[in-house]
């Protein structure tokens, strides 16, 4: 069976978007690899400093064991993958993409439309800069039935660290409340009558 030219790249795009499977085991910097379980320190002296970090801290329900979550991300350019490295408690725990990586406008330059769900919070500082106004907050959220078994602990609850973060575009748009879930955006919705400033 032959693809259409336009089918093909079509596909092609498909795949380039989606990026590999989240939890590889390995990433290379240069000539050195680094995998799961190493220590912040190692990956650091292996890869150098990251683009962005981003820290929170996650409780986990019945006054169980709480956990200090970091979030790498590496930016090797348009031509390789943008690279989010996950850490609890300092040991690297899962590696993963965002699809490609990309070079930093000189200053941040976005609409109200530019903002959308699935968006990692570098790719939302990167692309529009720091909001008028953010606050955060730890929640334990309900887990569907049919998701407990596939956590892998008997809970019902699993800690989300949400964030809301609020855009003014200016008089002519209404605000943008954006709302984050453990580093990504989750949802986007009008506020009030956005305003100049001077």
């Amino acid at each position: 069976m032959t693809l259409s030219k336009g089918c093909s790249s079509a596909l092609l795009l498909l795949l380039a978007l989606s990026g590999p499977a989240a939890g590889d085991d390995v990433m290379r910097c240069g000539s050195r690899l680094v995998s799961r379980g190493m220590p912040t320190a190692e990956v650091r002296a292996l890869c150098g400093e990251p683009a962005y970090r981003d820290a929170w801290y996650a409780a986990l329900p019945y006054g169980g064991y709480a956990a200090d979550i970091e979030v790498w991300y590496y930016n090797f350019g348009p031509s390789q993958l943008l690279r989010l490295l996950k850490f609890r408690n300092g040991e690297l725990e899962s590696i993963g993409a965002d699809g490609y990586g990309f070079t930093p406008p000189p200053r941040p330059d976005c609409g109200p439309g530019d903002i959308l769900p699935g968006m990692s919070k570098y790719r939302l500082l990167s692309s529009c800069g720091e909001p008028l106004n953010k606050r955060a907050e730890d929640l334990l959220v309900p887990v569907p039935p049919r998701s407990v078994e596939a956590l892998g602990y008997g809970g019902y609850y699993t800690p989300v660290y949400r964030e809301e973060w609020i855009y003014n575009f200016g008089a002519r748009y209404f605000l943008r409340k954006v709302i984050l879930e453990n580093g990504r955006v989750s949802e986007v919705r009008d506020g009030e009558r956005g305003f100049d400033t001077p």
